[in-house]
């Protein structure tokens, strides 16, 4: 009966260890990336970052901190979208039993009050498939939150991919647009003013603040140039919507922010630019864009989800996994 071996649990991992380790695991994301978590200040989390090893070899590292108090709970991720252990390449159901016994045996040991993980939609990593929640509900974790992720499947082959995908008139709104002159162009930290300009814009109409500051955006598109990109609908010289994509894996895009210039409505700039990325990434190899969350058990987002359904999104959940020491110990 799984597991039958004991793993050790480290923590202070050694950089070039975690990134050799990320390289060739199936289910690491740009968000597991040490370089990627310190973009935050120094004193925003409790970084906690943990190693799983099957004698001295990694079978698994974990990005997290300690929330909470006397006795906090390790959750992964603190300060990214998701994470969860990535496991080694070649990862058995019986190996991943065992690290998620080992991670519960350092909690317990440590005086912690639990483990929190929040995973990827299962299509992120096809050669893990649902493994690693299995494992958790196995090992006695509850499923406390769940959001639906609207993705977008992109085709190999061909070009101009939205046409199988938009919906209603949208196909109709990209042709009259980019008839109109309306371009899109890819861009590292050398077009962030522009994409500032339609980024302040949309979050001063909605009146919340965003994820990230203007500055933090630079600071990580200087980390990662090659995995934060980003994409600008154009017309003439004014941005008519902006993306920020992360390139979370080798398979995964995923676009943080998706902002739309208001004062020029009619180049439908977000859906020029969506189409243009859909293209980019396919000729790259890519299978999925995430749009990321658009519903929870908080809020169902209408107006999101509509119109991501209506670019041919389908529905997919990144899920919150939760196992308190308590709750197993009485």
């Amino acid at each position: 009966m799984a597991p039958d071996r004991t793993m050790v649990v480290t923590a202070d991992p050694a950089p070039p260890e975690w990134a050799a380790f990320l390289a060739a695991s199936p289910n690491a994301t740009l968000f597991h990336e040490l370089p990627f978590l310190a973009y935050h200040a120094a004193d925003r989390f409790r970084f906690h970052h943990l190693v799983v090893r099957d004698g001295a070899a990694p079978a698994a590292v974990v990005p997290g901190g300690l929330v909470g108090g006397e006795r906090p709970v390790f959750t992964s991720p603190v300060g990214a979208s998701v994470g969860g252990p990535a496991l080694a390449a070649g990862a058995r159901a019986s190996d991943v039993e065992a690290i998620v016994a080992a991670l519960q045996e350092h909690a317990t040991t440590h005086g912690w009050g639990g483990l929190e993980f929040t995973l990827p939609p299962a299509v992120y990593a096809p050669e893990v498939g649902d493994m690693l929640s299995f494992a958790l509900f196995r090992r006695g974790f509850s499923l406390t939150e769940r959001w639906l992720c609207p993705m977008l499947p992109i085709a190999r082959a061909g070009d101009e991919r939205h046409a199988q995908l938009f919906r209603a008139r949208f196909p109709k709104f990209v042709r009259a647009a980019r008839r109109s002159g309306v371009r899109v162009e890819e861009h590292g930290v050398e077009g962030l003013s522009a994409f500032l300009n339609v980024f302040d814009q949309t979050y001063q109409r909605h009146g919340v603040a965003p994820t990230h500051s203007a500055a933090e955006i630079e600071d990580l598109l200087g980390r990662f140039p090659e995995r934060i990109r980003i994409f600008l609908a154009m017309l003439d010289r004014t941005p008519a919507a902006g993306l920020l994509v992360f390139l979370l894996n080798p398979r995964v895009a995923y676009t943080f922010y998706i902002c739309a210039n208001s004062d020029l409505p009619k180049a439908q700039g977000n859906l020029v630019a969506i189409a243009g990325l859909l293209d980019w990434l396919g000729e790259r190899g890519y299978s999925w864009l995430d749009l990321g969350p658009g519903a929870s058990l908080a809020k169902f987002n209408d107006g999101v989800m509509f119109f991501k359904e209506n670019l041919g999104a389908i529905g997919h959940t990144r899920d919150r996994w939760r196992w308190s020491i308590d709750a197993t110990h009485h």
